[in-house]
């Protein structure tokens, strides 16, 4: 029974949710009767069910059949999740660059609206060209280089007993947490480009179409980059969960070793003098009439970035005990 639930669970991972429960049902019991077949020939009932998970081939290449639907860019394996992640990041993508350029245009105004939207067509276009590309290379490198990868060549001499045990239940990876934090993700990339425009101080009193910045944006501009290649760095980790969907000494090792760039940003930037804008500060005093507006102005951006700092040190410090925990508990039970 243990090497038949191996073998059902791997093959019904590769499926669409909805399809899964019927076809586990219709699975077992279709190697249920060929076992049966195969003792009534005459074959010990030992071996049986070995020579019918044999019989029916790799698991990820009979999910394959059970979707009905030739599939060759990426393989039968990836094709999967690599169409679920290409749906998922060129809706937040799009969707993303319609709402950043929409509030832009009506807090700053547009003397030239023609402009204005074949601006935002092109850079809607091109965005969608980039996430589309940069799914397909991605998913392209996992099916290169993946340690399960399918040699259909060999298919046929792929054994039953080595296909992994079924994950406990803490161990699995929902599909619903990666695939929400890459949306989330995808809306911080296109948003940090709008960030200086975006995020500021607005009052009644201000003449149409202006506002006081948070950010120094010739500073922040100066870390843009960095913020875009941490952000595509959690990306990618959020694919590898989607597709690992369980978790692993190295994907945990991995994903925390990779949080570390950012964290490494976040404290370099925000300890930067120059990231926040005085005038911000100043301004939100004199509007609220805080006593002695300018010393409190000079302080708060430093209470702001302690604050933000801190924050994300103790994720970090949280995700470290937790996988450090994890390691320990699946080094016990090797």
């Amino acid at each position: 029974m243990e090497l038949i639930d191996r073998y059902v669970y791997s093959v019904v991972k590769h499926l669409p949710a909805p399809q899964r429960a019927d076809i586990e049902k219709e699975l077992r019991g279709l190697i249920e009767d060929m076992t049966a077949e195969t003792v009534a020939a005459g074959q010990p009932e030992q071996t049986a069910v070995d020579t019918v998970l044999r019989k029916l081939g790799h698991p990820t290449l009979l999910a394959a059949q059970y979707r009905g639907t030739e599939q060759h860019l990426i393989g039968p394996g990836l094709y999967y999740l690599y169409a679920l992640v290409l749906k998922i990041v060129l809706f937040a993508t799009g969707g993303g660059l319609l709402i950043a350029m929409l509030v832009n245009l009506l807090v700053h105004g547009s003397e030239a609206p023609v402009q204005t939207v074949l601006e935002t067509i092109g850079s809607l276009f091109t965005g969608l060209i980039g996430a589309f590309g940069w799914v397909t290379l991605i998913f392209a490198a996992i099916e290169r280089y993946s340690p399960e990868k399918i040699d259909v060549a060999k298919s046929e001499t792929f054994d039953p007993r080595d296909l992994p045990e079924v994950p406990r239940k803490e161990e699995r990876i929902h599909p619903a947490d990666p695939i929400a934090s890459m949306i989330f993700i995808l809306i911080a990339m296109i948003l940090a480009n709008f960030v200086p425009r975006l995020v500021g101080l607005y009052w009644t009193g201000m003449p149409s179409g202006q506002m006081i910045p948070l950010f120094n944006e010739p500073v922040y501009r100066l870390y843009l980059p960095f913020i875009l290649a941490t952000l595509g760095i959690a990306l990618i980790k959020e694919i590898a969960k989607l597709v690992t969907g369980r978790w692993t000494i190295p994907l945990s090792i991995g994903a925390l070793l990779v949080d570390i760039p950012g964290l490494i940003l976040t404290i370099v930037m925000f300890n930067h003098p120059g990231l926040f804008n005085p005038a911000f500060f100043t301004q939100m005093f004199a509007l609220t009439q805080t006593a002695d507006p300018m010393l409190l102005g000079l302080r708060m951006p430093v209470f702001l970035a302690r604050v933000v700092i801190g924050l994300s040190m103790f994720g970090f410090a949280v995700d470290t005990i937790k996988t450090v925990a994890m390691v320990i508990r699946k080094t016990v039970k090797l």
